[in-house]
């Protein structure tokens, strides 16, 4: 006599044994989709940095977005910090993912939330780790440039509308100085070659430098400047993670540098050279809602289909610590100023003074691969 009792259990596993199979080619049939999905994506990353390889949004030779990388896969702030020998400051949002993004096919990564608090512009200039150019960048601190500047050859003098002079003591706007009598300055940027190269202080007075050597009369030069050699250091941080170098710099958050110009409606925020309203911008949910703080300082954002909120990026002051970026850019206006994004939500920005040490501050870097 058969047994019974065996007969569901081998229906069952024949039933088992099918569905596996019809797992399998789920499976099998999920793959292929995905592989044929793959191939109207293209690849926009061809290094081995960590994160996507495909662009979610934007494109590879002009802006894009892959997406998001956790800090366990790349890099955290305090480790990034060490590397540069980054103590100024404060440590915050180590663990912060990063926003792998491209312009012009350069892979670059930005931290969603910022790193370092109450640190100066002239902090992270004198790490190296604020242009990126391999030289002095656009000016080191307490220099000075822009229109306000002149050259007199009648005494051989550089002057300026502006100060030269400054008691950080005293809480005046300009409380910096450029160089004192004896100290090597560099002219640099000025029309005429002769009035570029380094000088000797012969004497100084808030209005009037003079020099040592023969200048030539120029004004009205908008990249003419003067820095103190001692003060100029080398842009060019690196770092290397997982075997691949990255180029440090904070993000470009203007349209030129120096602004042209800071009074104008847009503040100079709007153009193909600023990177936060190219990059960051479309990531934020004002590019779909347009309802921006300064739309003026936004002009017309692709939406990315992203949305993140100031809350997300800490991008307003009453949200926490570090709401205000540091950029790179000098200002025209008073050129011991420097740009930032933040403060009053994504759009807004504005040029607080270099030297300016306040909780509000942030260090958040540019990771440009090489």
């Amino acid at each position: 006599m058969p047994n019974i009792l065996n007969k569901p259990s081998e229906e069952t596993a024949i039933r088992a044994m099918e569905a596996l199979e019809r797992s399998d080619e789920t499976a099998i049939r999920a793959a292929e989709a995905l592989e044929k999905i793959a191939e109207t994506r293209t690849i926009a990353d061809f290094s081995n940095a960590p994160g996507s390889k495909y662009l979610l949004a934007g494109a590879r030779d002009t802006f894009g977005y892959f997406g998001i990388v956790p800090s366990t896969d790349f890099i955290t702030g305090d480790a990034l910090a060490s590397l540069l020998g980054i103590t100024a400051g404060s440590s915050i949002n180590s663990d912060t993912p990063w926003i792998k993004l491209i312009k012009k096919g350069k892979v670059l990564f930005y931290p969603l939330k910022p790193l370092r608090h109450s640190i100066t512009h002239n902090d992270i200039y004198e790490a190296g780790a604020v242009y990126g150019t391999g030289n002095e960048g656009t000016l080191p601190p307490n220099g000075r440039l822009g229109t306000n500047l002149s050259i007199d050859s009648s005494d051989n003098s550089i002057n300026t509308t502006g100060h030269f002079k400054g008691d950080q003591t005293s809480g005046m706007d300009y409380a910096d100085t450029v160089c004192v009598i004896g100290d090597t300055v560099t002219l640099k940027g000025w029309a005429n070659g002769a009035n570029n190269g380094e000088f000797t202080v012969v004497s100084i007075t808030d209005s009037k430098i003079v020099l040592s050597g023969t200048l030539v009369s120029e004004s009205g030069n908008k990249n003419g400047k003067i820095y103190e050699n001692s003060k100029a250091v080398n842009q060019n941080a690196t770092v290397v993670i997982d075997g691949i170098t990255y180029r440090v710099r904070l993000m470009k958050m203007a349209d030129n540098d120096p602004l042209d110009s800071y009074n104008n409606a847009d503040r100079d925020m709007i153009g193909p050279n600023s990177e936060w309203n190219n990059l960051i911008l479309p990531l934020m949910i004002g590019a779909k809602t347009g309802d921006w703080n300064y739309p003026q300082y936004a002009g017309d954002v692709e939406d990315w289909n992203v949305h993140l909120t100031d809350l997300d990026m800490i991008l307003h002051y009453t949200l926490g610590s570090g709401s205000r970026r540091w950029g790179q850019e000098v200002s025209d206006v008073t050129s011991w100023r420097r740009v930032l994004r933040g403060s009053l939500g994504a759009s807004h920005g504005d040029v607080p003074h270099s030297f300016y040490v306040h909780s509000y501050y942030a260090f958040a870097p540019v990771l440009e691969r090489l």
